[in-house]
């Protein structure tokens, strides 16, 4: 049961271009846009870093997926990881890769590039955070700059996410629950809706 209740997309025509914009990228609206809505400044700021993180021309589909999936599911926010992984095939990102994600540092599916992020994405999660001087030299040098700073924006963008799900106890949506369900198990995913 959500702790703070999402409004009835009908109230709130005024963010239909943002709701379209989710419907045409995973296929439905998630729940946590609903509960946004109630806030004009929120809702407006969400949908333009949306737009930034989901159709930038640096940063390809699946490895933007792979970071979402990975920093998301190391935090144990398993409302966002269900989100992230479920489509991520479809969309470029093999199923090895999420289904491998605890063995990032030696599973052969990774090349060394990812590793460097998905090190990034483990020591993002932690609480403190552990990120070294080291781990960002090291995307840096893989992907350059403008990457290291996209991926840097997106982990942040998704530690909003995360949390604000988390706080609102947002019901995941069927689709990415079904997903999850059959396919994140056997990596520690649970989630009472």
């Amino acid at each position: 049961m959500p702790r703070i209740d999402p409004i009835p997309r009908e109230t709130v025509p005024q963010y239909e271009p943002i709701f379209k914009g989710m419907e045409d990228s995973i296929g439905y609206v998630p729940n946590s846009f609903f509960t946004m809505a109630r806030d004009h400044g929120i809702m407006t700021a969400v949908g333009a870093m949306s737009d930034a993180f989901w159709y930038p021309d640096t940063v390809d589909e699946p490895l933007r997926r792979l970071v979402t999936f990975a920093y998301s599911h190391f935090a144990g926010s398993y409302y966002s990881s269900a989100h992230c992984a479920c489509g991520a095939e479809e969309l470029g990102l093999a199923r090895e890769k999420i289904m491998s994600i605890f063995d990032y540092e030696t599973a052969p599916v990774y090349s060394d590039a990812e590793r460097v992020v998905l090190r990034l994405c483990r020591h993002a999660a932690r609480i403190p955070g552990e990120v070294t001087d080291a781990d960002v030299e090291a995307v840096k040098a893989h992907y350059g700059v403008s990457v290291a700073a996209f991926i840097t924006g997106l982990i942040c963008f998704m530690a909003f996410l995360n949390k604000w799900n988390e706080i609102c106890g947002t019901r995941l949506e069927d689709v990415p629950y079904a997903w999850a369900e059959a396919n994140l198990k056997p990596l520690g995913w649970h989630l009472k809706r």
